[in-house]
């Protein structure tokens, strides 16, 4: 036993962090060269203690500084910790929402709050409110489903009702504080990692409505990318990562060449087959299995063919993007487990998301799986041609992908990349990529149920949808995400989750040259404060 070990977990982890930042300060002087310019404010949305966006912020905001700009982070009261960090990098304005309530703001929030819990509102009155003109409710409801860790948001449960009741005056106070913040500081570009909670929504939402520039960053398919977005408010809800009008039709016009092509199908074995970090860590555990042999384990019909279930974690960024057919996502999940249960003519697996284990691990909850509950108290006991694969199953996702004839989502990745193999891809939603040209949408519950019970009758997909597949994959994989030579992300293997640098950003820049040649941060700097493109786009070559 080492001596940080015997330490209890509180002072270990301090003593963890503060070894952190003394070396980072220390083999990473350049970080601390280069100061504020004397142009306009960036604000950076950071109300976490995670050290992955907080160094991710530093390098970010170092770029910023290059350009000339100043800084400055929002982080939450009384935490040390971001503030250490982002100074270890030269950043040193610091703002918290409290300084910018007062009693008349505090009343306000609540007094609204409580006029609108005490008319008992509905969960169509609470996704559809806003307050101050800022569109939270969708954002209230998705993180009351978060932090009880349920796909369903019932309001007619007293716990459910309970937490709405603690969320919704805290995020009417956030809006209230957010246009006090912005008035202060008046910020030209506000950065977020996370946007789409209570506690950002407001800030986020506030900046949109008054034209601010909104810039959101998200880790990329590979472990030195990010990816960017900039938002409006028109297209406030749609997901990070995905292709703009204007980069889709740019994608469609390129050529699309064998070389292309090779490079999309090298992009898919790297991501299916644990090269990068995340991968590792969602499912790292399995290993490939051959069709025969995935089908026998499962106890399926290898005569049929084959419609899997591609489960989101239900209560993991639910209702933020475009439109849902249901009610929430566990609805989703219910009603199709439903439908394959009593559509026999094909074999189903409903393949619950291996992210369960690593997020479940890191949320601390043990027991069962919410998805098994819903399947429990609303379906029962399952028929022979229905097999569940649990996330800790060994079957890797590329041994299920290989036998799937058909493939069922609201909107997650699988509905993008199994139409590149000519898979049709059931959608059960709006946003991110439905509507061009490759899955099969449906405009309401009815006509989606309907088309699961005749699924076998779909045919695969034709050589037009599948280029128009992969033209959308290689510009998810190769054109969306921003390479980056100043950091590299890292991620500890599973069993180390819970050490307080489990998700951890390798800085590579030491010196104030570097950090002067650095190219990826001109360029990442660049498109923020120049450009009113909406993706960070790579020039699509002829």
């Amino acid at each position: 036993m080492t001596a940080l070990t015997a330490l209890p977990e509180r002072v270990r982890r301090r003593a963890i962090l503060e070894r952190d930042i003394a070396r980072l300060r220390r083999e990473h002087p350049g970080l601390r060269a280069v100061g504020d310019g004397d142009g306009p404010v960036a604000l950076f949305v950071s109300l976490t203690e995670f050290v992955y966006q907080l160094k991710l912020e530093g390098v970010l905001g170092k770029a910023l500084q290059l350009h000339g700009w100043r800084p400055a982070v929002l982080v939450p009261a009384g935490s040390w910790i971001p503030r250490k960090y982002l100074s270890a990098f030269g950043i040193a304005r610091f703002v918290v929402l409290d300084d910018y309530l007062d009693d008349a703001g505090r009343s306000e929030a609540a007094a609204a709050a409580g006029r609108i819990l005490e008319h008992e509102p509905t969960l169509a009155d609470v996704r559809e409110l806003t307050f101050h003109g800022a569109a939270i409710g969708r954002n209230v409801l998705a993180t009351v489903s978060r932090a009880l860790h349920e796909g369903a948001v019932d309001l007619g449960e007293p716990r459910v009702r309970e937490k709405l009741a603690e969320l919704l005056p805290r995020t009417l106070e956030a809006t209230v504080a957010a246009e006090r913040l912005l008035d202060d500081l008046r910020p030209e570009l506000v950065l977020f990692l996370e946007r789409n909670y209570a506690a950002e929504a407001p800030l986020s939402d506030v900046a949109l409505v008054r034209g601010t520039n909104v810039v959101q960053y998200v880790s990329g398919p590979q472990d030195d990318t990010l990816v960017f977005k900039r938002f409006t408010r028109e297209t406030r809800r749609e997901h990070p990562r995905s292709l703009s009008a204007a980069s889709w039709e740019a994608v469609r016009a390129m050529p699309w060449t064998p070389e292309r092509d090779a490079e999309l199908d090298e992009e898919f074995a790297q991501r299916y087959g644990n090269a990068w970090a995340l991968g590792r860590r969602i499912q790292g555990w399995t290993s490939d299995r051959p069709r025969e042999e995935v089908m026998a384990a499962l106890g399926l019909d290898r005569a049929k063919q084959t419609a899997v279930l591609y489960s989101h974690i239900l209560w993991d960024a639910n209702m933020f993007y475009g439109e849902d057919l249901f009610a929430d996502q566990e609805e989703w999940f219910v009603e199709t487990v439903r439908a394959a249960a009593a559509n026999a003519k094909v074999n189903w697996i409903v393949k619950l998301h291996p992210a369960n284990v690593w997020k479940l691990k890191r949320e601390g909850i043990e027991g069962a799986r919410d998805e098994e509950t819903a399947i429990r108290e609303t379906v029962g006991d399952l028929p022979p041609h229905v097999a569940v694969v649990r996330p800790g199953s060994d079957i890797s996702t590329r041994s299920i992908f290989g036998v799937t004839d058909y493939g069922i989502t609201i909107r997650g990745s699988v509905g993008f990349e199994l139409p590149c193999f000519g898979v049709p891809v059931l959608t059960a939603g709006t946003g991110f990529y439905s509507g061009r040209g490759f899955t099969i949408d449906s405009a309401t519950p009815d006509e989606y149920l309907e088309r699961l019970r005749g699924i076998e009758q779909i045919p695969p997909l034709m050589p037009g949808q599948v280029e128009l597949a992969r033209r959308h994959a290689y510009a998810l994989f190769r054109l969306r995400p921003t390479g980056f030579t100043s950091f590299l992300a890292t991620i500890r293997p599973l069993e180390e989750m819970g050490h307080p640098l489990d998700h951890d950003v390798e800085i590579r820049v030491r010196t104030r040259a570097e950090l002067e040649r650095a190219d990826d941060l001109r360029r990442f700097a660049e498109w923020a404060t120049e450009s009113r493109e909406l993706d960070y786009l790579h020039p699509v070559a002829d």
